[in-house]
């Protein structure tokens, strides 16, 4: 009979999870490499080797909420940089966040507690965390980042085949899943911070990124 009644206590459970919906959060997303995503076969074999160590991703929260606080509103960008190229997914990293001043503690708090727990693979070993200004703009044709004076990522949707090499084909997907994904051409990729011994800044138009909207299933 304890069995019995067990068994039917864990099915009433099992019944009622299954009946609640499934928490999301969700956004606009850009992400702009070091590499091209879309381009020709020379371009891809050459930057296997030595390119795409470097990115830049960001996310704009429009809804959902994480450990019980509120993520709406909430700016946040990530600047990762590899061993080798990061598009083939295993290479080790590290990486700097980096979470808009202008929203509370409490939220910035729960924001890099989501990255953390869901995009740990893709940051790698977290080596610093900053609060500044974020602005970060999605249109239906162009994306925009301005992080301070560390990040700019400048983006718009790439024109095929107008921006790549005859010949050219799709190679990397978004490094996250995308709700809407376009496919974009990177007019100014820039990093000018002092937590890594690198900086860059790339103004040659590149297929080198994607910006679009996620959806994100959470605990």
């Amino acid at each position: 009979m304890r069995w019995g009644r067990t068994c039917a206590v864990f099915l009433l459970l099992a019944l009622a999870a299954a009946g609640q919906p499934q928490r999301e959060v969700v956004g606009d997303y850009i992400e702009g490499r070091s590499n091209h995503v879309y381009g020709c076969y020379c371009e891809w074999s050459g930057e296997g080797v030595t390119g795409g160590r470097e990115a830049i991703l960001a996310w704009a929260i429009r809804e959902g909420s994480f450990g019980g606080i509120s993520l709406a509103g909430i700016k946040m960008a990530a600047v990762i940089v590899g061993e080798s190229t990061l598009s083939m997914g295993e290479a080790p990293r590290t990486s700097i966040l980096f979470f808009d001043s202008a929203v509370p503690f409490a939220q910035r708090q729960a924001a890099e507690r989501l990255l953390r727990r869901h995009y740990a693979r893709l940051l790698g070993e977290v080596r610093n965390v900053h609060s500044v200004p974020i602005q970060f703009r999605l249109e239906a044709d162009s994306a925009t980042l301005s992080v301070g004076e560390m990040l700019t990522l400048t983006m718009r949707r790439a024109v095929l085949p107008d921006d790549v090499l005859q010949g050219s084909t799709l190679w990397y997907d978004p490094f996250i899943p995308l709700v809407e994904a376009t496919l974009g051409t990177t007019l100014n990729n820039k990093y000018w911070g002092g937590d890594f011994d690198q900086r860059w800044q790339h103004s040659e138009p590149t297929t080198s990124g994607y910006f679009g909207r996620f959806r994100l299933a959470v605990e």
